[in-house]
């Protein structure tokens, strides 16, 4: 029998350390972007689990929500930013002095690596991230098929999972054509049938 899983995703709302490359520095959220994910989902009235980054800025907002619906929250690290390394916490101002133009570099090609396939940061290389990502995502579909999960995570982990389902090419461009302000908020609906999953993406208003 053909099941759907549906998947709110959200941002989280505005940490501390805005302007910078936070990647896995943990943050944590302030007493507005709290306020702007309440407004992202005030009209999301219908759970089956939470599922977390278990970095504070997406967890504490998380368990907040997963006490009003009295359900569950899963924290995971699979569901973290991208890990900058060595850049993690840097604000922009910060990288451009200690980088010069290696930084313009590596924006306009983050696919590269260095000769011992390391990420220039020391970090994840984007294919490590794409890959996590990839395994995140199926297992979330496998543990709650059928269910209606609110995922909170982070902008660039986003991203990654938009360029997984809609097939983007592994190139640099939809890292900047895609624009996830604070508290951004998308579904995908995923069609189960007996041979593959159909993801289908949704925009507000969302109809619950």
């Amino acid at each position: 029998m053909a099941k759907i899983t549906q998947i709110d995703i959200l941002r989280h709302g505005l940490p501390e350390g805005d302007n910078c490359l936070r990647g896995h520095t943990d943050f944590v959220l302030t007493e507005q972007g709290f306020e702007q994910m309440k407004m992202a989902i005030e009209n999301l009235n219908d759970l089956d689990c939470v599922v977390s980054s278990s970095l504070q800025r997406c967890s504490s907002f998380a368990d907040f929500i997963a006490q009003k619906f009295t359900i569950n929250t899963l924290h995971s690290d699979s569901w973290r930013e991208m890990n900058f390394g060595d850049w993690d916490g840097l604000t922009r101002q910060q990288l451009v002095e200690q980088l010069g133009d290696d930084i313009d570099h590596y924006w306009h090609d983050p696919w590269h690596v260095c000769e011992d396939g390391t990420a220039p940061h020391n970090g994840e290389t984007l294919e490590q991230f794409d890959i996590r990502i990839k395994r995140a995502w199926q297992a979330l579909l496998t543990q709650h098929k059928g269910q209606k999960i609110l995922l909170v995570t982070h902008s660039g982990v986003m991203r990654q999972l938009l360029r997984l389902l809609l097939e983007m090419p592994r190139n640099t461009t939809y890292l900047h054509r895609i624009h996830l302000p604070y508290a951004a908020r998308m579904r995908i609906t995923v069609y189960h049938d007996d041979q593959q999953d159909w993801p289908q993406l949704q925009w507000p208003p969302f109809c619950d």
